[in-house]
Order: C-alpha cells, then structure tokens, then sequence
C-alpha cells in the first residue's frame, strides 16, 4: 500500500490515486491493442478472431480500409428481417467493447488517433458510450490533455456532465490548463450544474427504489455487460440513502 492510499490519506489523495490507475489501466489497454503482430501472424483476416475483436483490433491499428469493410459486411442490406429490439448490426459492430467495456472510440481517444475517432463518429459511433468504469470517451480525452479531440467529441455530442463511477466529470479529470478551459467555457454555455450532475444518480436510484418498495418488489435488472444490480451500485458508490 502506498503512502498515497494508507490510512493518514484523505479522500482527496485517494481520489486522485484512483484516478492514476484507472488512467494507467488505459495506458496499458492502448499498449497492448496497439501492439503489432509477431512473425508470421497477419491481423485479422488471416486469423478468424471474433467480429468484435476485428474491428476492434482493424482500429487500433488504424486499419480505416479494413474496419469500413467490416462494416458493409455487418449491413445486411435492404429486406433482410433484424430484431426490432436489438441494434442495427452495424452498429453493433460499431460499439462493441473488449472485456473492460472499451470501445473503438475509446480506443482511438487513448491513443490520441483524431482521424479514427472522427472516421467512427462519422459512421455513427456512440459517443456517450461509457466503459465498465462509467468512463466516456471525453473522460478518456480530458485525462490524457488532448484538446483537439475533447473538442471534437464536444462538437459531436459528447455529454459534458457525464459522470464516471467515480463520480468524476470530464472537468475534475482534466489534465492540462488548455482542456480545462475548454471544458469550463463548454459548462457554461450549456449552464450545467456540476454538483447537480454528481448527485443525479444517486437521486434518480432513490427515487426508483422507493417506487420498488411501494410497489413491493425490487426487480432483478442487471447491467448486460458487468452483471452489476442497483444494489451493486448503490454499495460501490456509497449511496447510503439508497441502501437503507
């Protein structure tokens, strides 16, 4: 344990240390979806991973040529019967993620690649798409100081009050003056409230749990990707309210 995360710390210090190991679990993620094939391996039409994994690894590597290929394929084309209740396959593919819930757009935000985030947005990715932590791809841009894509993201839709599990904003993971800046100017244009922001979870799992117990049950929702109940969050979050 470090001197940062032992007992004398105060939840500034441990904040702050969270948010360096989520940033360095990002850093490591980019190395490793970056890293280029060893000798005789050929990226992803030779070896049949899942579709998923392919068009994530075709943007990692920048592969634009090959990622749109994916994307025609994944259209099934006019007349084809789709589930109304599940998204176009394309999109799909567009938003898939890696186990820790990255996507190519979050991807292409770590590894400060404009032109694959732009080429992804364009093609309809969800900018607002969070990871397993409640990351979206601004908090990704803020945290790493890339102006020009917390730009772009903001100019396409990027939700500037999005809260992490952390309860942090884009703006508290800021790490250089010029996003800053950029993310208070955006703040208040929008006339967000940041406090409020913070505590809209919290409020709106208070009031879905007293509808629960008026109601007399607790559904048995979970998130699809992590598994995590209402409960779940409510304990990782410390909502106290929401527990008792």
């Amino acid at each position: 344990m470090s001197g940062e995360d032992g007992p004398g710390a105060g939840p500034g210090a441990a904040a702050a240390a969270a948010r360096e190991r989520r940033r360095e679990q990002l850093r490591q993620w980019g190395a490793r979806a970056g890293a280029e094939p060893g000798p005789g391996e050929r990226r992803a039409r030779t070896v049949r991973f899942e579709r998923a994994a392919e068009f994530l690894a075709a943007c990692a590597g920048g592969d634009l040529d090959e990622a749109r290929l994916m994307l025609r394929e994944a259209d099934p084309g006019p007349g084809a019967e789709l589930d109304p209740a599940a998204p176009p396959p394309a999109r799909a593919v567009l938003d898939s993620t890696n186990a820790d819930g990255i996507s190519a757009l979050h991807q292409a935000c770590i590894d400060e690649n404009l032109e694959v985030v732009r080429f992804l947005v364009e093609q309809g990715a969800t900018v607002n798409q969070a990871d397993n932590e409640g990351w979206t791809p601004l908090h990704v841009a803020a945290s790493c100081g890339y102006l020009d894509i917390a730009r772009y993201l903001l100019s396409h839709g990027a939700n500037i009050a999005a809260v992490n599990s952390d309860g942090d904003l884009p703006l508290d993971l800021a790490e250089c003056d010029a996003v800053e800046g950029l993310l208070k100017v955006e703040i208040a244009r929008r006339g967000v409230d940041v406090e409020a922001a913070k505590r809209a979870e919290e409020e709106l799992l208070l009031h879905d749990t007293r509808c629960w117990l008026n109601g007399g049950a607790m559904p048995e929702a979970r998130h699809p990707r992590t598994g995590a109940s209402a409960l779940h969050v409510a304990a990782a979050k410390g909502y106290i309210e929401v527990m008792r």
